[in-house]
């Protein structure tokens, strides 16, 4: 059969499906990923940032979470910076340069730090095609039928082997 016979008896039920799953699947990235675009409270981004930078003092907590005197302070400078206009890009470049680029928690999105987020996806795109390819070679296997040529083989083996003629040990000169 060919390929454009085996495409034309496909389900078309089957590949709505796949589609609608396609569909979904970038509908629930884009939502997850956009911004809402709605204006945040200084409160808010304050919050934000907070939670977003790593407290130099303490070991796994962030600025947010800390009441150590270094995270209050940052705290303190966050809300300052907010107040003077400063962009939440501009308040983490001036924290990382003051404090290193390890109190950032979350990566950047350019240069190396972009692989963080690359990275996953490009794995979970490149397992869902493995994934893919595994169905459709399993599919292609279990297609695979006998030809008459085929059957005619296995036919006289059997004959062959019902008669004993086919084995050498059982022929007139064997043991």
């Amino acid at each position: 059969m060919t390929a454009a016979g085996a495409a034309r008896r496909r389900p078309r039920g089957l590949v709505a499906g796949w589609l609608a799953l396609v569909v979904v699947l970038a509908g629930a990235l884009a939502v997850g990923t956009l911004d809402d675009g709605a204006a945040r409270s200084p409160g808010d981004r304050a919050r934000d940032l907070a939670e977003s930078i790593a407290c130099p003092q303490c070991d796994g907590q962030s600025v947010a979470d800390s009441d150590s005197d270094a995270a209050t302070a940052i705290r303190s400078r966050i809300e300052q910076r907010i107040g003077e206009g400063a962009s939440d890009a501009q308040i983490r470049d001036e924290l990382a340069d003051a404090y290193g680029e390890r109190v950032l928690l979350t990566p950047g999105r350019s240069g190396v730090s972009s692989l963080v987020w690359t990275l996953p996806v490009v794995a979970l795109i490149v397992a869902f095609a493995g994934v893919v390819l595994a169905f459709r070679r399993w599919r292609a296997a279990g297609a695979r039928r006998a030809s008459d040529d085929d059957r005619a083989l296995v036919e006289q083996v059997r004959s062959r082997a019902a008669s004993g003629a086919g084995d050498p040990g059982r022929g007139p000169g064997g043991p």
